[in-house]
């Protein structure tokens, strides 16, 4: 026997809906109105789709009961048929997304995601591949017509203009994005898969010795000259003129060091801090690194001090607030040092190979250039500054300097076992 359908009528749900009594009405065939407050309520419609039961939202009061009846007998026709109408209309609204989200929506996604255990200054050049070697070329695309084809030109104009590694890293961004699509459902494989290795690393070459550095002692003494003779000619800025100076005396990383603001420096404590967020390394193992001040170095500190127009040792007018690494080479250039031959992370290499060549052992070499050794339970154990014998050997180092620019007896290294065991 058939259920009963149309049952209702249309007045008996309007009096409900005036009394505002919660309650449920049956129409028949699958279809019911539930009441949920005075003049608002929904429609129902409830069925089984293999076997199993199904039930539909059709709509609020504002739906009229003839329409109401209607959309249940298309369920139910959907329904007979072993279609599922939700699932549809969720595939569809997909289906949409898809169609209109972009790689560059995409790629803001993977970001928000990507940065959350990374540094600023890593965040700062992604973006920065970002915006200028990828989205411009696939920024605007749908993702889900993008092909391989597509994202391999992206590469490969920058690895014909002869930037080799640079390819190489804007495959490695571009085959994370498109890894973050597939796992968040947006595409059913990685498009970006392989792109890697059509853009590998460029091998070094046997002799590659890292960044450019004039060691020797005549031609370290000569750029010192050079340095001098520039600063005194009048031809740099008091923040640059620091810089210059600075960056012979203390083997700093050139970030670490133009980072620096001057809450960090300790004319008290004849103390220079670097704080772990400026130095090199994994996030949750750096920590900062403290340079005892010689006397050069706090006398260019001192007169630094007196021209400060903001929290950064060096400032600039750039975005950044500080000078950054091509205007110090730049000038360094000016200055008659040879491009190419030496730049200023080269001065880590002068204090490495000059300091080991007049005695200075390997331990405070590496510690002067805040190199970390041992184990990592070593590392964790160890959290020695190792004050003294850095200020003796920074002083040292100093002097040394200033004896082969100016041609003078070098410096003897005394080193008493208090001294380095303190």
């Amino acid at each position: 026997m058939a259920r009963a359908e149309n049952l209702l009528t249309a007045k008996q749900i309007e009096a409900a809906l005036r009394k505002g009594i919660p309650t449920q009405l049956n129409d028949g065939g699958g279809l019911y109105f539930v009441v949920t407050d005075k003049n608002r309520g929904s429609w129902f419609m409830r069925g089984r789709l293999n076997r199993v039961s199904k039930r539909r939202v059709l709509g609020d009061q504002s739906v009229s009961l003839s329409e109401a009846r209607l959309m249940r007998n298309e369920e139910k026709k959907a329904l007979k048929a072993g279609i599922d109408t939700i699932a549809e209309k969720k595939a569809a609204v997909k289906r949409a997304e898809e169609e209109g989200r972009t790689f560059g929506m995409i790629s803001d996604e993977w970001l928000d995601f990507w940065k959350n255990d990374k540094d600023d200054k890593t965040i700062s050049s992604t973006i920065g591949r970002l915006n200028k070697h990828i989205l411009p070329m696939l920024g605007k695309k749908i993702y889900s017509s993008l092909e391989f084809a597509d994202l391999k030109s992206a590469c490969a104009q920058i690895a014909e203009n002869g930037h080799r590694e640079m390819a190489n890293r804007v495959a490695t961004i571009i085959s994370q994005v498109c890894r973050f699509a597939k796992m968040n459902g947006y595409h059913r494989y990685n498009i970006a898969e392989d792109l890697t290795t059509l853009f590998p690393k460029p091998k070094k070459d046997i002799n590659y010795e890292g960044f450019p550095a004039i060691t020797d002692r005549e031609g370290v003494a000569e750029m010192l000259r050079k340095i001098d003779k520039y600063i005194n000619a009048g031809r740099c800025s008091p923040y640059m003129e620091a810089a210059l100076r600075l960056f012979p005396l203390v083997p700093l990383r050139a970030s670490s060091m133009l980072l620096s603001e001057w809450k960090d420096v300790n004319f008290d404590e004849n103390l220079w801090r670097i704080p772990a967020e400026n130095m090199k390394g994994e996030i949750g193992q750096r920590r900062d690194f403290v340079v005892p001040l010689s006397n050069q170095v706090r006398q260019t500190l001192e007169r630094l001090y007196e021209f400060r127009v903001n929290k950064f040792l060096f400032p600039s007018g750039g975005k950044s607030g500080h000078l950054c690494v091509e205007g110090v080479n730049n000038s360094m250039h000016r200055a008659g040092i040879p491009k190419g031959k030496m730049c200023i992370h080269g001065w880590r290499k002068v204090w490495g190979s000059l300091a080991r060549e007049y005695g200075l052992p390997d331990k405070i070499v590496e510690r002067g250039l805040a190199h970390v050794s041992g184990s990592a339970v070593e590392q964790a154990y160890n959290k020695a500054q190792y004050r003294e014998i850095m200020r003796y050997s920074f002083q040292w180092w100093a002097d040394l300097l200033d004896a082969l620019r100016d041609n003078t007896e070098i410096p003897r290294l005394l080193l008493s076992p208090d001294l380095i065991f303190s």
